[in-house]
């Protein structure tokens, strides 16, 4: 097996500065609905979190919101299906295009079956 299959194969982490008083939450309840209200036009209902392994996103956010910083380990083969199609440049730093991955809610059930940890910065 190559390198680079090695790589496809390894899980993915995606990285989430929680908001002020909801890493705990998150962290033992998992993502739900209620947690990320539709109510356009300000929210979405969507869970923003920094694309898969670069935590540099949630770091910036972190310094704000100081609850640490929640990874989610997700398989490679759940990955690529469930969430690489929800990946968008977020911006560029660098020289290096970071990117963030928008979790709807309908999503939130499979996003819960992986392993979270919150972690301080």
């Amino acid at each position: 097996m190559s390198s680079n299959q090695d790589f496809l194969n390894q899980p993915r982490t995606l990285y989430k500065a929680p908001q002020k008083g909801k890493g705990k939450k998150l962290l033992e309840q998992g993502f739900q609905i209620d947690d990320f209200p539709y109510n356009p036009p300000y929210l979405d209902g969507n869970c923003y979190f920094a694309g898969p392994d670069d935590r540099s996103i949630a770091e910036e956010f972190n310094q704000s919101y100081q609850e640490g910083i929640l990874e989610i380990t997700i398989d490679s083969e759940s990955y690529a299906q469930d969430f690489k199609p929800l990946e968008c440049r977020y911006d560029e730093k660098n020289d290096r295009e970071r990117i963030e991955v928008v979790v709807p809610q309908r999503l939130f059930p499979t996003l819960n079956q992986f392993p979270r940890t919150l972690k301080p910065q």
